[in-house]
């Protein structure tokens, strides 16, 4: 028989904070693409909620599509090998493509999705995360667009998830084993 493992949440960034930077960063990528052909690609599943918040407080129109890419499986830890498990269906040749991603985490999945999009014939490809965790790159890639940069701790909550669970809170908290009390 196997137990579940318990684990203790603890808010790292709340609502309110969320709401702000993720206004933040639409009134700099509406800006900054104000004449452009834009496309918003989100990597599927952590940043749907992220993207979803950010496409209603642009200023701008977007084509939105979805990537899903697994390196994760069921654990904390990136595995280093990428599949594409969903690809995109727009075309993005001579257009300008914006990831949005939830975390820059080991940079792995970006290095290799930017990589992509760009052997596609994007114009551009830039990179737009709500966390950048830079303690954990293993691969130089810098994102244009950064909401937070936090410290090395898994987080979950606002789209992300740990094994599916989760995703359904409304701030961003990190995760830690869950202290047990001693009979």
């Amino acid at each position: 028989m196997t137990t579940k493992e318990e684990y203790d949440l603890h808010v790292l960034i709340p609502r309110n904070e969320l709401a702000a930077i993720v206004k933040g960063l639409a009134d700099r990528i509406s800006a900054d693409y104000s004449s452009g052909d834009l496309v918003l690609v989100c990597v599927l599943k952590g940043a749907f909620v992220f993207l979803s918040d950010l496409v209603r407080l642009l200023q701008i129109p977007v084509e939105i599509d979805f990537v899903r890419l697994a390196s994760y499986g069921s654990k904390m830890k990136s595995s280093g090998t990428i599949e594409v498990t969903k690809d995109i269906e727009i075309p993005i040749e001579g257009k300008d493509v914006l990831v949005v991603e939830d975390i820059v985490d080991s940079g792995r999945t970006l290095h290799f999705l930017r990589d992509r999009l760009s052997a596609s014939g994007a114009r551009t490809v830039r990179i737009c995360t709500l966390l950048d965790k830079k303690a954990r790159r293993e691969v130089e890639i810098n994102a244009d667009y950064v909401g937070k940069e936090i410290d090395d701790v898994f987080v979950v909550g606002y789209g992300i998830d740990f094994r599916e669970e989760y995703r359904y809170l409304p701030d961003l908290c990190y995760v830690t084993p869950a202290e047990r009390t001693k009979k």
